[in-house]
């Protein structure tokens, strides 16, 4: 980790929505690509404060923050029971903005700029703290333009929900994971109280979803149901968070791989916790599993009573590159100690293709000298997990928003995000589902070190215009490879190291950048040397 900054409730006041006492701010948060286009942000940045008493006490909101590429907040519009066009009915402890997931461009060729799965876990509809899921349909300011709710009252989601279930805690987008099955897109939901086999063991739920939000079918995974049987244990709290890591066994027989975190599980002592990296097929079957805790996965960190560990994840996408891993995830664990008490951690695990666990690193007030002193008591840092890509462009560094939901700057228990700036050329994609861009990719150049000339591949998932660009050290773009319409499926293109005008460039580290239909690709950076 190279530097951070930190958004609070100095950044916010400025914009009209000054964070109060006990607010939370930081609990979840979810990149949106580049929501307002050719709008002056480069990012938008979904953030959750569940305890926001606008309408009335602790009912919760989501701010929608748009970046600069330094990571500064341009704009802000808060989603509330009074403010951003929401419509939605939130009462008394609801907790919306619990958890956030990115769904892109659900409705297809309708008015909306994406979808946002909002999670309100006390929503009572039904019976006491059940639990829903609101989708929102946003336009590129981050105003809702529409709604659907899910819960325990929805067509088609049959489940018998139980009060204090707290369906919600955790949503994760699946893209159209049945392909050209009947429904536009895919959620994980958590429901991490669900009593299957016992109390409190937690479930997963799978929803195949139509363009307008509503649940067409639905799979549940819990310690009774989809194939888990004998893996949960009274209060493991399993689904606490969820995010998917993409085909992750490559030509495996999985069709998608999610992190699922079980804060309460009891491997190496009591609620240490841990997390699952599960492997389901295009119709949400669970096909095989790994765990990741204390005792299994070769996971080597010490972890202590309640630390929380598989309290926040996130995919990071092949951050070492030529390294050996196969994907990266981040790992929140918000009550871990660091040099205090209820600090919190986060670590970035580096997975092989099974889920195992080839090399991790943590990152804590005490094991960071640049958190010295500024981690404090109960921050919980970690409590929520985003990347976001390379906002600037440069394809030199990654930025990962972390929450610190009970961060005191200002008063009591009202909440920050860190973003992180991580060191390397790291491909983070935005959490949801594939579009053109997002199905999209930009691989290592060949040879990455050359004198002469190097080969470059990419790969489209369906027909899309490209633009390929080199861009040297100083951030001044040197050469345009390509810009024109090609089909799906696996391309190349040549560099000889000249620029437009057919000079030769001069030796140094240079960077490529591609854009599918004028959308540059989240991590879509790479890295090579001119000799």
């Amino acid at each position: 980790m190279a530097s951070y900054t930190i958004i609070d409730y100095a950044t916010m006041a400025p914009f009209g929505t000054p964070l109060d006492n006990g607010d939370e701010f930081g609990d979840a948060v979810a990149n949106l690509g580049d929501l307002d286009g050719p709008g002056p942000s480069v990012d938008a940045l979904a953030v959750g404060a569940i305890s926001d008493d606008d309408g009335g006490q602790h009912r919760g909101a989501v701010y929608i923050l748009f970046l600069d590429p330094v990571g500064t907040v341009l704009s802000s519009q808060k989603i509330s029971a009074t403010q951003g066009n929401f419509t939605g009915v939130l009462d008394f402890g609801d907790e919306f903005g619990g958890a956030l997931a990115w769904l892109g461009d659900l409705d297809g060729a309708g008015p909306s700029a994406g979808a946002l799965a909002v999670g309100a876990i006390n929503d009572d509809d039904g019976g006491t703290n059940r639990g829903a899921v609101y989708i929102l349909f946003l336009n590129s300011a981050g105003r809702v333009l529409s709604h659907q709710k899910i819960n325990s009252l929805s067509p088609n989601f049959t489940t018998a929900l139980a009060d204090s279930d707290e369906f919600g805690g955790a949503v994760a987008a699946l893209g159209d994971l049945d392909g050209a099955g009947p429904s536009a897109g895919a959620l994980a939901v958590g429901s991490v109280y669900d009593d299957d086999g016992g109390p409190d063991r937690g479930a997963l739920f799978i929803l195949f979803l139509n363009s307008a939000g509503s649940v067409l079918s639905y799979k549940k995974i819990s310690s009774t149901q989809g194939g888990f049987l004998g893996q949960l244990g009274d209060d493991d709290q399993f689904a606490e968070d969820v995010c998917s890591l993409g085909d992750l066994d490559g030509p495996g027989p999985a069709a998608i791989a999610l992190a699922v975190g079980a804060v309460g599980d009891d491997d190496g002592g009591s609620a240490h916790g841990a997390v699952y990296i599960m492997f389901f097929n295009s119709a949400g079957t669970l096909l095989q599993r790994q765990k990741i805790s204390d005792t299994q996965g070769n996971f080597g960190g010490t972890l202590l009573y309640d630390d929380n560990f598989g309290g926040a994840v996130t995919c990071l996408g092949d951050l070492d590159q030529s390294g050996p891993s196969a994907v990266a995830l981040a790992v929140g664990a918000g009550s871990d100690d660091g040099i205090g008490i209820d600090r919190g951690a986060t670590y970035i695990l580096y997975l092989n293709t099974s889920g195992v666990v080839m090399s991790w690193q943590e990152i804590s007030s005490s094991t960071s000298t640049i958190f010295s002193g500024q981690i404090h008591d109960a921050d919980e840092f970690g409590s929520g997990l985003a990347g976001l890509g390379d906002l600037s462009g440069a394809g030199v560094s990654q930025t990962l928003a972390c929450g610190l939901s009970l961060w005191d700057a200002g008063g009591t228990d009202r909440g920050a995000v860190a973003l992180l700036t991580l060191a390397g050329n790291v491909p983070v994609g935005v959490d949801g589902p594939p579009s053109a861009a997002r199905a999209s990719g930009l691989g290592a150049a060949r040879p990455s070190v050359f004198s002469q000339s190097t080969s470059i591949p990419f790969r489209l998932g369906e027909e899309a215009r490209v633009t390929i660009d080199v861009w040297d050290a100083g951030g001044r773009r040197v050469r345009q490879l390509v810009d024109r319409s090609f089909g799906p499926g696996e391309h190349r293109t040549d560099w000889d190291g000249t620029d437009d005008a057919g000079r030769p460039s001069r030796s140094g580290a240079y960077f490529l950048r591609m854009s599918v239909n004028g959308q540059a690709l989240a991590g879509g950076a790479r890295a090579l040397l001119l000799r």
